[in-house]
This record gives structure tokens, C-alpha cells and sequence, in this order.
């Protein structure tokens, strides 16, 4: 690959600073950057020849719209589509691509007796949305197995794909353990059983070459903004005969043939399944990438992505305070590593790190059951792309040193109230109580945090409260406040739990934190809805 110093200088947003600190962006598993050759044609189609596509018999339209077929033909080439942009459909993320096979063929051809196959590592894109189809259609859903070492386990695969599964759905990469699943052995699996494989390729398509013909795919769904191209646009690759037969599931202009009053035909291929104004510009601008990606060459970034990981892994392991999750080191593996810093919340820790001008990621990472799995409440994730360097993931392991010295400095620091340090080291009411009223799970909840709330209610008071926190120190002191402010009031003041934590706090708190201060009030208060509903379920609330 060619020198990733080198290849910085394309990435203006590198150079700059984060309070005062070098910018060390290790997130790239969420939202890779933007090369100034892709960001140029970006913005050279609003300086040259914005306008909508097959609307306008005039010059600017047909620029765009032949600029905006190129860029399906581009991405069809990029992915080993043969069929070019018929089988190519641009979406505003890969989210919306799933839905789209999802609504457009789960809707209309599951049923009872039928089963739809994931794993117990996808993201909550698919995993959610095939829920959701299985639970209207009366379908079952059923999970492979994750083993130990972060791998699928083959052998439950083949027995949980059966003669009723109608779809596999697979993500070819994972977004936490870095595993590269074995697509097209997959597939051949279930195509020998009739079934078809959708691929999720969010993780794999920007850092790897990727053929779906290849891999024998029915469906792959990826997204631009991960592989250095622009955010709201997502690609959705389909068979051509499956694009043809499935439904739309979104209606307007542009998806039609011929209207009515009576009813109404659908277009061609992609067209059919892009009702409305399109992503022109982001469509144009992610051609750009893929011609940007394939001039480093994939082969080549995928090599460079897997030796950052193993050499992060391998200084990550030197330390006796960490553990790393995922498949071992010295096995391929995309380029990112999952891991915890044992006493210190992923949240704590990623702040301590923005500290020093590094971005990672911390919390589920859109995978809760997989942590679930994992049994941890959520991982710190260190994910690399061509711009990253070995001395990045030297910084990375520096900034670890005295973690938890720094978290306590942190809390105490004047960017917090006085309250946070007092009630982090000294909780009050921690633990469960006896006999509980009722309680309620943080998980329940869109903290992101892990807690629990346990309130005993006498005559509509709060008699007795208490709280268990596998969370950052934050929401810990938060859960410590809300409690204490609590107790002996009416169960209805819970209601106004946010609102309590905010007076208590006075806004004094970094805005990076907000949700982590916010969490322990919409758990607590989301809780008194629920009880007071139960009571009154003739006031209950419809929304």
C-alpha cells in the first residue's frame, strides 16, 4: 500500500487539533474520512451542473443524470456485479437497504412454517429488521452460534439452516470482533436449501475486495460514508431477477412507468426502488471513492487494516489490565480491536482518550445481544482505515496508562459539579432492596448505560429506592443524586427525573457527557410511567 503518510495528506481533517492535542482518529468502523479527490467531485457537481435526474430536457439534467448512471455502473464494477446498474440501487444507508429486501420480499413472501437465519453477531440494521418481518409474518427467527474465539460455529449453521429457512442474512464482517465469516460457504449452504443470503457488507466492502458473484450473494448492503465517501447514501446490490420481482416499499415520482386514476405501473431496476429526488451528489461522489480506494488497491487495504490490528492487539495483550475480545491474534481479522480496560466504563475511558485528541468508539456498537453474549455491558472499539499509522496505535496504548487515576481526576475536575465526585465516591442507596415495588433495567431503556433501579412504594411514596451500576462513573453519580433526591417523594416526581438531575447539576458537566448524565432520569422515569400506567390503565398513556 502506498504510504500511509502519504496518504494523510489527502485527509485535510487529520492535521487539525482537539483541545490542543493532535487529533488521533481511531473510529473509523462508524464514519471513515473524506479525501479532498472525493469531497472536489462532491462539490463539482453543485458548482457545474446541479439539477435533478431524468426530469429536465435541458443540459444541466442530462449531466447529472448520465454522472448519476456512471455511478451506478462504477459501484456495480466495485462489488463484481455483472449486471451493472440494474442491480445496483442507491439508498441513503445500508440500514435502508436491508429494510428494502426486508419489506419488498421478507413482507411479502414470509409466512408461518418459514424461518429466517442470522447470527448472533450482526448489527441491529439487520438483526432488528428481520425481527420485525419474522414477528408480522408469523415467521420464526433463528441465530447461529458465536463460539468463544469470535467465530461462527459451522456446524450449528447447518443445523439451523433448513428446507424452510427463506433467508440467510450474514454480516460478512463483524463490527466488534473483527471476524471475517465465511460468506460463501454460507451461501452455498443455504442455497442447498433454497434459501437466500443477504450479506451485510457495511464492514467489508470499504477495507477488502468484495465479489458477490463470487460469493454467490442474493443481497449486499453497504454504505458510503464508511469507505471515505459521503455520508446519506448507501448502495443495495440485488439480483436482477430478485430486483424484478420484489416489491417497492417506497412510492412517488421517479419509481413509476405509468399512472392512473386507476393504479399505477413501476420502473425498471434500480429506478423502481428510488422514489423521489435521489442522493445525486452523494451517488456521484461515492463513485469517487471507489475509483479513490481502488487506485491504493483493496488487496492492499486490506493487508494494512489487518497488520494494524494485530499490532494493536499485540500491545493491547502486554498490558495484564486489558482484555480484547474477538478472533485471536496472528487470524485475519478486519482492521479493528474490541476491548476493556478492566475497572473502567468504556464512556470514562473514551473521554479520558478524547483527552488526548483519540476518537474511538465506546458502548454496544449496535450490538447488544453480541455483548450480551460476551456477558460485558459494552467494549471500547479502536477501529483503523489507510490513513492510520502503527504510531497512532502507539498513542492509543500510552493514553491507557493510569486510566483509572485519570477517570477520578476526571469526575472531580472542575468540568463537573462538585456533586458528581461526591456521589461517585460515597453512592448512596447502592445495591437492591428487599422487596421492591418493582424495577427497572437500563437495558429496557436508550441510555446505552447498564443499571438497575429498584423502588418500593408506600401509599404512592417512594418508601425505599436503590440502585446496582455496571456503568460509567457519570451515570453511577447520577444514580446516586436521583435516588437520594427521591426518596420519601411522591412516585409521581420521578416523572420529572431529567429535569431533577438537571437542577441538581445546575448544566454543570461537559456536553460530551449529556447522555451519560441524562440516562439514570429517563431509566427512573420511564419506570414511574409504567408503574403509574399499571395502576391507572384508563389514563395510560397511547403514544
Amino acid at each position: 500500500m502506498a504510504d500511509p503518510a502519504r496518504v494523510r495528506d489527502d485527509f485535510p481533517i487529520l492535521g487539525r487539533e482537539v483541545d490542543g492535542e493532535p487529533l488521533v482518529y481511531l473510529d473509523n468502523a462508524a464514519t471513515t474520512q473524506t479525501p479532498t479527490q472525493v469531497y472536489d467531485v462532491f462539490r463539482e457537481y453543485y458548482e457545474e451542473y446541479n439539477a435533478n435526474v431524468h426530469r429536465g430536457i435541458h443540459g444541466l439534467s442530462h449531466e447529472a443524470s448520465v454522472a448519476y448512471e456512471e455511478a451506478h455502473e462504477r459501484i456495480a464494477e466495485f462489488v463484481g456485479a455483472s449486471g451493472g446498474l440494474e442491480e445496483i440501487v442507491f439508498t441513503k444507508n445500508a440500514t435502508e437497504a436491508v429494510n428494502l429486501v426486508a419489506y419488498g420480499f421478507g413482507m411479502e413472501e414470509f409466512g408461518p412454517g418459514d424461518n429466517v437465519v442470522v447470527t448472533e453477531m450482526e448489527h441491529h440494521a439487520s438483526l432488528v429488521t428481520w425481527q420485525q418481518v419474522a414477528r408480522r409474518t408469523g415467521a420464526e427467527i433463528r441465530y447461529v452460534r458465536v463460539d468463544e474465539e469470535g467465530h461462527l460455529d459451522m456446524e450449528h449453521a447447518a443445523e439451523v439452516i433448513d428446507d424452510d429457512t427463506r433467508m440467510l442474512s450474514v454480516a460478512h464482517v463483524s463490527n466488534v470482533l473483527g471476524t471475517v465469516n465465511p460468506v460463501a460457504e454460507l451461501a452455498e449452504l443455504a442455497h442447498d436449501h433454497g434459501a437466500l443470503v443477504f450479506v451485510d457488507g457495511a464492514q467489508s466492502v470499504p477495507n477488502r475486495p468484495v465479489d458477490v458473484e463470487a460469493f454467490d450473494a442474493d443481497f449486499l448492503a453497504f454504505s458510503g460514508h464508511k469507505m471515505a465517501g459521503p455520508t446519506g447514501i448507501g448502495v443495495l446490490y440485488g439480483r436482477r431477477h430478485l430486483l424484478e420481482e420484489m416489491e417497492p416499499f417506497l412510492y412517488g415520482g421517479e419509481m413509476i412507468r405509468h399512472v392512473t386514476f386507476e393504479g399505477s405501473t413501476w420502473n425498471r431496476p434500480p429506478w423502481k426502488f428510488e422514489a423521489g429526488t435521489p442522493p445525486i451528489a452523494e451517488g456521484i461522489a461515492l463513485a469517487a471513492a471507489a475509483d479513490y480506494l481502488d487506485g491504493i488497491g483493496m488487496e492492499a487495504v486490506a493487508a494494512h487494516e489487518n497488520d494494524l490490528a494485530q499490532y494493536a492487539m499485540r500491545r493491547l495483550e502486554e498490558r495484564d489490565d486489558v482484555t480484547v475480545y474477538g478472533v485471536p491474534r496472528g487470524e485475519e481479522r478486519s482492521g479493528l480491536v474490541a476491548f476493556n480496560v478492566d475497572g473502567v466504563h468504556g464512556h470514562d475511558l473514551s473521554s479520558v482518550l478524547n483527552d488526548r485528541g483519540i476518537a474511538v468508539r465506546a458502548g454496544d456498537h449496535c450490538t447488544q445481544p453480541l455483548h450480551d453474549r460476551l456477558d460485558i455491558p459494552g467494549s471500547v472499539r479502536a477501529s483503523f482505515y489507510v490513513y492510520n499509522t502503527e504510531r497512532e496505535v502507539d498513542a492509543l496504548i500510552d493514553a491507557l496508562e493510569n486510566a483509572r487515576q485519570r477517570r477520578d481526576e476526571l469526575v472531580a475536575s472542575d468540568r463537573f459539579h462538585d456533586r458528581f465526585a461526591d456521589h461517585y465516591r460515597a453512592p448512596r442507596n447502592a445495591g437492591a432492596i428487599a422487596d421492591p415495588t418493582f424495577t427497572k433495567h437500563s437495558a429496557e431503556t436508550s441510555c446505552g448505560d447498564d443499571g438497575e433501579f429498584f423502588v418500593e412504594i408506600d401509599d404512592g411514596t417512594v418508601a425505599d429506592i436503590g440502585f446496582e451500576s455496571q456503568s460509567c462513573a457519570v451515570s453511577t453519580a447520577v444514580a446516586s443524586m436521583v435516588s437520594e433526591a427521591l426518596r420519601g417523594e411522591p412516585i409521581e416526581r420521578a416523572l420529572e427525573a431529567e429535569e431533577l438531575i438537571e437542577g441538581l447539576v445546575d448544566g454543570h458537566y461537559p456536553d460530551l457527557r449529556r447522555d451519560c448524565v441524562r440516562g439514570p432520569g429517563e431509566v427512573i422515569a420511564e419506570a414511574a410511567r409504567d408503574h403509574l400506567d399499571a395502576r391507572h390503565p384508563a389514563t395510560a398513556r397511547t403514544d
